[in-house]
């Protein structure tokens, strides 16, 4: 992939804090799509509080209030344990330093990584119980001439997973959990296969498990089952930690393809290409033995979790480029452009 000349594309300058008091901390992780003539990018906008030397702050939604709250613990307190800059957990329970809501950004020359706008508004804000730490890492998939928008809805409830929709980006039906906790990272096919609809999830890892990508069918884009394991990470190898779905697929001759992430032994994200079945997308046929992209950019390497990129954007053109929109460091938002070709080459290798 060769990385936009113009990156980062959006940065927290680029964004005002929803209310005084808080600053944006990240704007990353764009879904992405084609529409009305422009690129719109749903983008992760992370807020925090000003960070305060004696006390570790963080935020929440307070769905019976209706409103954002601070949370402060003395550093001194014994039963706060830090994590790292992200979080850490207080009584036993975790805390997010930062909480986020999905904002869309639009450019008529998104293609070329100029001139992204946000919003004034958010799109989707915490708005339930289950959202009350953040709204997180959306994917978009267009089906029927609507877009279905899936998004992990974080909270002290666990981390779960979300479905909105929309015909305009202005406005958002919200149709509530899909996935119960701990799920991550689900990605809906762009058509049905065999008469269902299909989507990637990716399940938390445990004792027994690693953080594998699994796949699921559903008749309504609601309730989801038949779930089969897909892909699992390699041990010794830049995927040896985790591994977790992109974008939505797309469909191609040899299969559907997909760029994902992979995270090794240390916390290293990459992006990683697969191929995989068409008429029976839970069976790969084939995944790349190296990364499509790796952290190498100074964006890429240091931010709020560095050595990092992830995407969950593409868009793909009628002439088979591919512009993969990513989140570097968990802070900023950049892009990079390959070939349907390429892609399916590394898939191969």
């Amino acid at each position: 992939m060769k990385r936009f000349d113009e990156n980062p594309l959006l940065t927290p300058r680029d964004v005002r804090p929803t209310q005084d008091g808080l600053e944006v901390l990240c704007t990353l992780n764009p879904a992405a799509v084609r529409f009305g003539g422009q690129v719109l990018l749903l983008v992760r906008v992370g807020e925090s509080p000003p960070a305060e030397a004696a006390c570790a702050s963080y935020l929440y939604f307070d769905a019976d209030a209706g409103r954002t709250r601070i949370g402060r613990v003395s550093r001194d307190d014994a039963d706060f344990k830090p994590v790292d800059n992200r979080k850490f957990f207080y009584r036993g329970r975790m805390r997010l330093t930062s909480m986020s809501h999905l904002r869309v950004a639009r450019s008529t020359d998104g293609l070329a990584g100029r001139a992204f706008k946000f919003d004034p508004q958010p799109a989707l804000f915490p708005a339930t119980p289950y959202e009350s730490y953040g709204c997180e890492d959306a994917r978009i998939t267009m089906i029927d001439g609507r877009y279905y928008i899936t998004y992990t809805a974080v909270s002290d409830r666990g981390v779960a997973v979300a479905l909105a929709s929309t015909e305009d980006f202005r406005s958002f039906a919200r149709h509530g959990l899909i996935f119960p906790p701990f799920q991550k990272d689900v990605a809906i096919f762009p058509e049905k296969v065999g008469g269902m609809y299909v989507c990637r999830h990716r399940p938390h890892q445990s004792d027994f498990n690693d953080a594998c990508i699994w796949t699921a069918h559903s008749p309504d884009l609601l309730s989801w089952g038949r779930h089969e394991m897909t892909l699992a990470p390699r041990p010794g190898t830049w995927e040896a930690g985790r591994v977790g779905c992109g974008a939505p697929p797309i469909k191609t001759n040899e299969g559907w393809l997909e760029i994902y992430h992979a995270a090794d032994g240390n916390g290293r994200y990459c992006l990683g290409a697969m191929l995989s079945d068409l008429e029976r997308p839970q069976r790969v046929v084939c995944r790349g033995g190296m990364p499509v992209l790796e952290p190498q950019a100074e964006y890429e390497l240091a931010g709020v979790y560095g050595n990092c990129v992830f995407s969950n954007g593409l868009i793909a053109a009628a002439d088979g480029t591919l512009t993969v929109y990513y989140g570097a460091a968990d802070r900023v938002s950049a892009a990079a452009v390959t070939t349907l070709g390429e892609m399916l080459a590394a898939a191969r290798r």
